[in-house]
């Protein structure tokens, strides 16, 4: 199964990316460091999912357009007062292809499943409730394990495809690459 071959194939680059992203989270202490670390978000999920939009639609995952994270960034923002202009990474993983696209999306849409935790802590160092400016690490709320659950099956389609081994390593990727802009856009 793809996810097998997922799982296995990241956990190296996944575990470093959560050491280096759990310093940063403990440091979103006030609105600006909160905001910073928000933009850091946006900068890097931004070109991913210009990518994932050009190449996934509605029949690989009927509910793919409410998946977008990127507008509750915004959203976050724009309630903290921190509207303005947010840079992309300019070294972001390409998405060249469905695979590619599937890929960037299983990291994506795995990072929901920490977002509990996420919105726990930054509310707390922040009082803040988990409606007001944590939009994002909310994320889907009380449905975010059916919503990771329905994500699964959509890409368990192409277990035992020739995109397999593709969408393994574009996951790899976008956990390495996203490692590389949170070190070099550090507080």
């Amino acid at each position: 199964m793809v996810i097998e071959k997922l799982r296995a194939g990241t956990r190296q680059t996944h575990e470093e990316l959560e050491q280096e992203m759990l310093p940063l989270i403990r440091e979103a202490t006030d609105t600006t460091s909160y905001a910073r670390l928000l933009r850091l978000f946006y900068g890097y999920y931004r070109p991913l999912e210009k990518g994932i939009e050009t190449y996934l639609d509605n029949s690989v995952l009927p509910d793919l357009e409410g998946r977008r994270k990127t507008s509750w960034i915004l959203d976050d923002l724009h309630s903290l007062g921190q509207d303005g202009p947010v840079a992309e990474d300019p070294g972001a993983p390409l998405i060249t292809s469905r695979a590619d696209a599937l890929g960037a999306l299983y990291v994506m849409e795995g990072s929901s499943l920490g977002g509990k935790v996420i919105c726990k802590m930054i509310g707390e160092n922040l009082g803040l409730q988990a409606t007001t400016s944590l939009s994002f690490f909310y994320g889907y709320g009380g449905q975010t394990g059916s919503k990771w659950k329905e994500f699964l099956q959509a890409l368990d389609k192409f277990s035992g495809t020739g995109e397999e081994e593709a969408i393994v390593r574009k996951a790899d990727e976008v956990f390495l690459k996203f490692r590389g802009w949170l070190r070099g856009n550090k507080f």
